[in-house]
């Protein structure tokens, strides 16, 4: 339940970037900008969903500590900082930087997913959290 959403999710971001990324590769800055605001308010969306609610209902039963949820955290501010510096080389019109960090983001993005999707989410669904109530939750999360 809460792994199809979420890799749902995942996927759904991914087809908010791939439309950026097309608009950058033509240079089409301003359609990139257009493109880019939505893109990061899926990604912002996406990542408070999890630390504002799937990951504090899986450290009741985890601890919290160095362990996979932390790990995830961590990407996140990484990936957050990524996004951010696309944004400015959007609004630069700094095709070459932009291109680079896009390829990074993808990189990182596509690695972070899957060890969401293949460790965290199973994680998730094992332990005793109230699965939909938590879904609830998270769909009423807000991009932070």
């Amino acid at each position: 339940m809460i792994k199809e959403y979420m890799t749902h999710d995942h996927r759904e971001c991914d087809n908010l970037y791939a439309p950026l990324e097309e608009a950058l590769s033509a240079g089409d800055f301003e359609k990139a900008l257009e493109l880019f605001v939505p893109f990061k308010r899926a990604m912002l969306k996406h990542f408070a969903m999890e630390e504002e609610v799937l990951f504090p209902k899986m450290e009741e039963f985890m601890g919290g500590g160095e362990g996979p949820i932390y790990v995830m955290k961590m990407e996140h501010s990484q990936i957050r900082s990524i996004i951010d510096q696309l944004g400015e080389a959007i609004e630069n019109k700094n095709q070459q930087k932009a291109l680079g960090l896009g390829e990074t983001f993808m990189i990182m993005t596509q690695q972070h997913n899957m060890k969401e999707e293949q460790i965290l989410y199973t994680m998730a669904e094992q332990l005793p959290i109230d699965k939909e109530k938590t879904l609830e939750e998270m769909k009423k999360v807000e991009a932070s």
